[in-house]
């Protein structure tokens, strides 16, 4: 085949035909313009203490303890549904940085006495636990004597956590993919399958001892299925539960199906875990649709019975948006197409500050605008209100903040200015929707959904639709 047929059929952000290098093919990861940077001030200054700290919405990020959602209730044994069902929800629990915990209860639907029945069809009530980019460790770096440190603990261990079934994994920089964290996760829940961007299979092989089939790695665009069922029994054999739910297709008349589609979008980042390997393996963020498709009959095997889905979860690991704050600079356009392919979309985390490599300025009391320097690779406060639309979604924490940074004064002001940035674009702000002993988020009647933040630790139930 001919070089230049070889370089055209190669996905975009493939930088080689051997899938070992990946850039991010858009106008809006690239360096800013001259124009741009003249146009930009002296990025260091002071804080405004006292007109930071007195905002409306200014809040310090608390570490609480997590009850799950489930408060004053015992805790559970692992995979079980840690206290009273809630039909047509999730649950999600921040634990730091982009580390965030997700619970799927038994899916209820009512019957004709007006009680109600668990789709799956199972006669024990589990919940189903996703784990995205978790890190417990003290430092963010290759040892825990390198890297960058904790500002706020983590509110629990591995042990802690009520379930584990399934871990995405965003990319490979240290403060998402975190080595004693991926092996305390296998050592408790050994049975858990790994979701991961092309190029980290073989990593995750390598530190764990873990089946291959245990291990799922896709390029963007690319998706899995898998049932509810299959994530309670290790992955065996050269068949995985991820397979086995395309292979059964309508033969399977048991039970109703409860499905979890996974889909592996783009986003603006890179990766990298040394000067030698930058871009050497793919980043990306997460899609998970749940979808019930009603039993067959016998009669009806030929025929394939049509399927709804129950709610989602965006998951949108680091990203930026565009290449300066500029308003005329170029943003990604990935984010409307993932709104136009999966939106509205129930749960989303995105990030709203950048890395914690630059913590240090804010220790130091200094200010670090990040207005006035290139900003394609980490979303803005504002950046994320703007996904927020973009993707189409209903409930949006804001995370990648408040844990790896210098000072509280770092934490405050993302806290401010997402709230402004939502504020100005009549996005509602979940501190204003939050009422009862449960944290409980009701989905926005509009099209403009509900953004905020939470605690290290606190957990909130998002009703589905």
């Amino acid at each position: 085949m001919p070089k230049s047929q070889r370089t055209s059929s190669r996905p975009a952000h493939h930088a080689n035909g051997t899938a070992t290098s990946f850039i991010n093919p858009w106008p809006s990861a690239g360096l800013p313009t001259w124009t741009e940077v003249f146009q930009s001030s002296f990025p260091f200054g002071w804080y405004n203490k006292a007109s930071l700290h007195s905002h409306r919405r200014a809040r310090k990020i608390k570490v609480v303890k997590p009850d799950w959602g489930h408060p004053k209730q015992v805790q559970a044994q692992p995979g079980e549904s840690s206290g009273k069902s809630k039909p047509q929800s999730f649950t999600a629990t921040w634990l730091g940085h982009a580390g965030a915990l997700v619970e799927i209860p038994p899916i209820q639907q009512p019957d004709e006495d007006g009680g109600s029945t668990t789709l799956s069809g199972e006669s024990k009530s589990k919940s189903t636990y996703l784990l995205f980019d978790p890190i417990f460790s003290t430092r963010a770096g290759p040892t825990q004597y390198q890297g960058v440190a904790r500002f706020k603990e983590p509110p629990c261990q591995i042990a802690d956590l009520p379930g584990c079934d399934a871990v995405f994994i965003s990319h490979s920089h240290y403060d998402h993919l975190d080595v004693s964290s991926v092996k305390a996760v296998f050592k408790r829940f050994p049975n858990a399958r790994y979701f991961v961007p092309l190029g980290i299979k073989s990593w995750i092989l390598a530190t764990i001892k873990i089946s291959k089939d245990q291990v799922i790695e896709l390029d963007w665009w690319q998706d899995r299925e898998l049932q509810l069922s299959d994530l309670e029994l290790p992955a065996s054999g050269e068949c995985s539960g991820i397979q086995e739910v395309q292979q059964r297709g309508s033969n399977d008349t048991t039970d109703n199906k409860i499905t979890l589609k996974v889909s592996c979008v783009p986003a603006q980042h890179n990766s990298g875990r040394s000067p030698a390997d930058q871009g050497s393996t793919l980043w990306c963020g997460w899609v998970i649709e749940c979808f019930w498709q009603p039993s067959q009959g016998l009669s009806e095997i030929k025929t394939e019975s049509p399927r709804t889905r129950i709610g989602s979860i965006y998951h949108a690991g680091d990203t930026g948006y565009r290449r300066h704050s500029n308003p005329n600079s170029p943003i990604c356009p990935i984010f409307e197409t993932i709104g136009s392919r999966f939106g509205p979309l129930d749960l989303c985390f995105l990030p709203i500050w950048r890395g914690g490599s630059l913590g240090f300025i804010s220790y130091m009391g200094l200010r670090l605008s990040h207005h006035d320097i290139p900003a394609a690779l980490h979303a803005s406060p504002t950046d994320a209100a703007d996904m927020h639309l973009a993707v189409k979604a209903r409930n949006t924490v804001g995370v990648h903040f408040g844990t790896f940074v210098g000072s509280e004064n770092e934490t405050v002001e993302a806290v401010v200015e997402f709230a402004d940035a939502c504020d100005a674009r009549s996005i509602g702000w979940l501190d204003d929707n939050k009422g009862g002993e449960e944290e409980k988020i009701v989905s926005a009647e509009d099209d403009k959904g509900w953004a905020g933040v939470l605690d290290i630790g606190e957990s909130f139930v998002v009703d589905l639709l």
